[in-house]
């Protein structure tokens, strides 16, 4: 019953095609359904060849396909709808599959409100990171964090959490650092916060060349089961 108060429309994701029949964006790749993880989530392995490896290798290639202007595809935010669909999984082991490819890599915490990778790497202490930056009262160098992951990557944390997240990412400082890691890094990965929360992720977007918008698809009969 169209225009009726009582209709009800399944806006549920179910497959690609929901998307690529409703989205314009380009289509980057399926990334299996996955629960745990080694540390800070990361399952990617260098040999692997399991199905997780495969599918980030190809969003890697298929990333490389984006780059159609002259400014490369460098400083990439990566965001959702929603919390708890993948967004900090798909930056961090995206992070390690460019890293294992010999690139200069550094992941950045801009999710200030969950600080969920943060926690993840258990920094959600007293680690200085980004936040300190902002306020002024660490240096550039003094934020930046060399993985234990893998050699080439760094890692910038969001450090103490803020009364003022949207305002201090409107920063003129934020801008300024992100020059510096664009020459400094072969890529700058940004592990933004929900599209659809909060105003961060379109307050960040404009750090970024490519944002890759992540969506959890349900394969059971109803979202009620997930």
């Amino acid at each position: 019953l169209v225009g009726s108060e009582m209709c009800i429309r399944d806006r549920t994701i179910r497959g690609r095609k929901d998307i690529e029949d409703n989205v314009n964006a380009p289509f980057l790749g399926d990334i299996p359904y996955h629960e745990g993880g080694g540390k800070a989530g990361i399952v990617v392995r260098e040999t692997g060849r399991d199905a997780l490896s495969e599918a980030f290798r190809i969003l890697r290639s298929n990333m490389s396909f984006m780059n159609v202007n002259s400014r490369p595809q460098q400083v990439i935010m990566v965001t959702s709808s929603n919390p708890h669909a993948g967004k900090t999984f798909v930056s961090t082991n995206l992070a390690m599959t460019l890293a294992l490819t010999g690139k200069r890599v550094i992941l950045i915490d801009l999710d200030l409100r969950r600080r969920t990778f943060t926690k993840q790497m258990g920094r959600a202490g007293n680690t200085v990171g980004i936040t300190n930056y902002l306020s002024g009262n660490s240096t550039a160098e003094e934020i930046v964090h060399k993985s234990s992951l893998n050699n080439n990557l760094d890692i910038i944390y969001s450090g103490p959490q803020p009364p003022n997240p949207g305002e201090m990412l409107l920063s003129e400082q934020l801008d300024k650092l992100m020059e510096q890691l664009r020459a400094r890094y072969d890529y700058v990965i940004i592990d933004s916060v929900p599209a659809m929360a909060v105003a961060d992720a379109m307050i960040t977007d404009r750090l970024s060349d490519l944002c890759i918008y992540v969506c959890l698809l349900y394969t059971s009969p109803s979202p009620r089961d997930k």
